[in-house]
């Protein structure tokens, strides 16, 4: 089955290192999971969704793949351990209020760690949309006390997908 273009492209905008440990938020079906696994050595792959049914799928999909799968919300997960890289796609915290789980990804972050935050928009949005939503989430983050290092664009169908990169900010 071919992977949705989206995945393909949210992967390699994270630059995989095989030492990486890496952290998805909202894993859904596992889909990027089953994408970046593969490509670890010495590093790890944890995936974390609210919901049950979403873990079991990502679970089955990836079997026979080092990963972790925890069926939490966020919010209520005890992480052991910091992550090089967190990312998450089409988590709607990300659009609002969202300063409890930044507060926490920072505590997750290794330091020069980075947040990768994706976002498509429904199928009839245009690029004009995808960057209204850029701009909604690089506000959320930088009121969150993080640092946008980059905002990318990639036209896909069926609608555009962005890709924030921020860090926490340096503390004063």
């Amino acid at each position: 089955m071919k992977v949705n273009d989206r995945f393909t492209w949210a992967v390699e905008m994270l630059h995989i290192d095989p030492d990486d440990h890496i952290l998805e938020i909202g894993c859904g079906h596992g889909i990027a999971v089953s994408l970046i696994a593969p490509q670890l050595k010495t590093g790890t792959i944890t995936a974390v969704d609210a919901s049950r049914a979403m873990i079991d799928k990502a679970q089955r999909k990836n079997e026979g793949l080092e990963a972790d799968f925890i069926h939490q919300t966020f919010c209520q997960t005890a992480l052991g351990q910091r992550f090089d890289k967190i990312f998450a796609f089409n988590v709607n915290i990300f659009l609002n209020n969202a300063e409890k789980e930044l507060s926490l990804i920072r505590d997750y972050l290794a330091p020069l760690g980075a947040l990768y935050v994706f976002h498509q928009p429904p199928p009839s949005a245009g690029m004009e949309q995808a960057q209204g939503f850029a701009e909604r989430i690089s506000g959320q983050l930088e009121k969150g006390g993080y640092v946008i290092r980059d905002v990318l664009f990639k036209k896909l169908a069926p609608a555009p997908v962005v890709c924030i990169i921020s860090q926490p900010s340096p503390a004063p």
